[in-house]
């Protein structure tokens, strides 16, 4: 991770960290309201329809450049090899790792498989972890698990990530499905809505200045695409990056925009997470993806 680590280490996320003080001056975008479910896009972006199943793609929408972005490119951005990739070496990588953390199946047990079968486990994260008293995503649940048998995975490291691919590709194909109805999740789900309403940094822009009003523009070489859908292919392997988890692409964004990014797994990330994952229901887990 490098200098990217030692950044995130230091540094504070002045767009509002999860607890600050009310008081504290805030700008935010009009708060809209979403619908928790992917298919809440279609009073969105209206793009839903063309991306709505991703085994049926419309390949010659694909190579229009002026409409590929209404495909929601999150996990096959042109050229895109399905066959091999480096996301593939990192689902070998997490496999190796997770059979050496699993051997008497307790990190399995902690992670919450059910009698140690994977299948599913990815579409349920983040949840809240009682013993814990907070929402968790995956990776974060992986460092503190690994923790408890004597091994570091630190939260937005390779290996960390790795073993994050390896676990979500056994829940390919299932949707996302992810309650933020009621409770602690219903929480930070509100509290990430409002992150993601949140103006900060030099350039005085909250995520949705981009993914929600100006989805379909040009944002340099790119065209804005909905936030729906976005969480069901992390980690993804990026061509310039290696490995990124969610919150590493968090802590991208802030720099992007100038504003200070936050360590993964801190609570204002985790509460963007479970917003973003609500938005992502019902779309099925696509990994190992890559993206330039």
């Amino acid at each position: 991770m490098g200098i990217l680590k030692q950044a995130l280490i230091s540094c504070v996320f002045v767009a509002g960290v999860a607890g600050a003080s009310d008081d504290v001056y805030r700008e935010y975008d009009p708060l809209e309201t979403y619908e928790p479910n992917v298919a809440g896009d279609r009073k969105h972006s209206n793009t839903y329809q063309y991306w709505m199943d991703p085994k049926n793609l419309d390949w010659q929408m694909a190579g229009n450049p002026d409409e590929n972005w209404k495909l929601n490119w999150k996990f096959m951005d042109p050229p895109f090899n399905p066959v091999v990739h480096g996301g593939h070496f990192a689902e070998d990588r997490g496999e190796t790792l997770y059979k050496k953390l699993n051997t008497r199946g307790r990190f399995a047990s902690c992670l919450g498989a059910t009698k140690g079968n994977l299948k599913g486990l990815r579409a349920s994260y983040p949840r809240y972890r009682a013993e814990l008293k907070r929402v968790v995503g995956l990776e974060e649940a992986i460092e503190i698990c690994a923790k408890r048998l004597g091994h570091q995975l630190e939260n937005g490291s390779y290996d960390n990530s790795a073993v994050s691919v390896y676990i979500a590709s056994r829940s390919n194909g299932m949707p996302i499905r992810i309650d933020v109805s009621k409770g602690p999740m219903k929480e930070a789900w509100e509290r990430g809505r409002k992150l993601f309403h949140t103006r900060a940094g030099r350039f005085n822009l909250a995520c949705s200045s981009c993914h929600t009003h100006q989805v379909g523009l040009h944002l340099r070489g790119t065209v804005v695409t909905t936030p729906y859908g976005d969480v069901a292919h992390y980690p993804v392997y990026r061509t310039r990056y290696q490995l990124q988890s969610l919150h590493l692409r968090f802590a991208e964004c802030n720099l992007d925009t100038r504003t200070q990014p936050l360590r993964p797994g801190s609570g204002a990330y985790t509460d963007l997470e479970v917003f973003l994952t609500g938005l992502t229901n019902g779309y099925p887990v696509s990994v190992p993806s890559e993206r330039d």
